[in-house]
């Protein structure tokens, strides 16, 4: 999105499985302007739990100042517990922005209205990024089986 809109954001993400506290990141991503970070995401294959949305606001929402934190989480079959959501919208009704958001169905939709440069991009950085020796094999695989299922359409 930063690429295909011309967006002015500053974007920081972590390795797979790095531990935020360790790093002392709000989230798996952070997204600034202007040194202020307005956005923080996680990654999770993971339930989110209430516990654990309570965690992460008093450990990394608040500390950081962050307006908007979305859980990326696989809604079937795991994703964000009933009482998770709860919470979210306990603190949304105190002005706080905490989101569950399906990643898949993200991904496809923002890679569908990006158009061709955001596409182009996304390719060029997924690439670049599964280039890199710290990647996991297994990824590197799973990556070109989902490559291939796409272009033997």
């Amino acid at each position: 999105m930063k690429e295909a809109l011309g967006l002015d954001w500053e974007i920081q993400y972590q390795g797979i499985n790095v531990a935020d506290a360790a790093s002392e990141e709000p989230g798996d991503i952070r997204v600034s302007r202007k040194g202020l970070t307005f956005l923080a995401a996680e990654v999770t294959e993971r339930v989110v739990d209430k516990a654990r949305v309570i965690s992460t606001f008093n450990t990394k929402i608040v500390p950081a100042g962050v307006e908007d934190y979305i859980f990326f989480v696989k809604f079937k079959p795991t994703g964000a517990d009933p009482d998770a959501v709860k919470q979210a919208q306990q603190y949304f009704a105190q002005g706080h922005e905490v989101n569950f958001l399906d990643i898949k169905t993200w991904a496809l939709n923002t890679l569908a209205t990006i158009g061709k440069k955001g596409r182009v991009a996304f390719i060029s950085e997924m690439v670049r990024l599964l280039d890199s020796d710290d990647v996991p094999r297994k990824m590197k695989v799973g990556w070109n089986e989902q490559v291939q299922k796409l272009t033997n359409i």
